[in-house]
């Protein structure tokens, strides 16, 4: 038996994987802002990282892809791709299909690209944008109209407004109606609550003033009186 049988054996085996590999490549669409080069596509599966750098072209090229399931997906700094699913099979060639985050792996959405019963060596694909990242929040002008979202100011207008409005509503009031207006606020549920809160109300300063001149002028009397008394004992 010829020593190098057993390797001539082994070696078909070992380069099947090779012979079967393809070439993916993905475009990105026209019209985006020219991205910086950190942006870079990968092909992730079992125990594999494939990454590919952007080129000058705005596209990523996969080369010697072999054979497996991939889940594909674009990094960029400035927008948002979404993620593939690409399945490279010796017989059904390269098949993509669009899936989400989220999603059982078994669960293919809708097939976007591949070749046909292996026959295309190369694949392109165009990569779908989600949107634009944005890092900063806009800042928006100054409008009158957004004062009125504030409830305290409402309130504020609505009290001046009854404060203003009050007086010609009363006016155009005629005379029984307002006597019947005037007597139920008096005997109202907030007349009581008004006095409570306000004692100095029914406070009559003429008579409190009154009444304490009299009481100090009776205790200087009765001071000087009983002065006098003690004096004439002594004398």
């Amino acid at each position: 038996m010829h020593p190098l049988l057993p390797i001539l054996t082994i070696l078909p085996l070992v380069l099947l994987p090779f012979t079967l590999a393809s070439t993916l490549t993905l475009l990105l669409p026209a019209g985006l802002n020219p991205l910086p080069p950190s942006t870079h596509a990968t092909l992730i599966t079992t125990n594999l990282t494939l990454k590919a750098p952007l080129r000058r072209s705005n596209s990523f090229s996969f080369a010697n892809v072999p054979p497996g399931d991939y889940l594909g997906e674009v990094y960029s700094r400035d927008y948002f791709f979404s993620p593939m699913r690409v399945d490279i099979d010796a017989e059904k060639g390269i098949e993509i299909w669009r899936t989400y985050r989220g999603n059982e792996w078994g669960n293919k959405g809708e097939r976007i690209g591949g070749s046909v019963g292996g026959k295309e060596e190369e694949v392109r694909i165009e990569v779908k944008t989600q949107g634009e990242k944005g890092y900063y929040e806009a800042r928006g002008g100054f409008s009158p109209l957004t004062l009125l979202k504030n409830p305290m100011i409402l309130i504020a207008i609505f009290g001046m407004g009854m404060m203003v409005g009050m007086p010609y509503l009363l006016d155009s009031m005629d005379p029984e109606t307002r006597k019947e207006f005037e007597e139920s606020q008096k005997s109202g549920p907030l007349a009581g609550v008004t006095a409570a809160t306000n004692p100095m109300q029914n406070f009559d300063m003429a008579a409190w003033m009154a009444g304490s001149s009299k009481s100090e002028k009776s205790v200087s009397t009765g001071a000087g009186e009983g002065g006098g008394g003690k004096a004439r004992r002594r004398g």
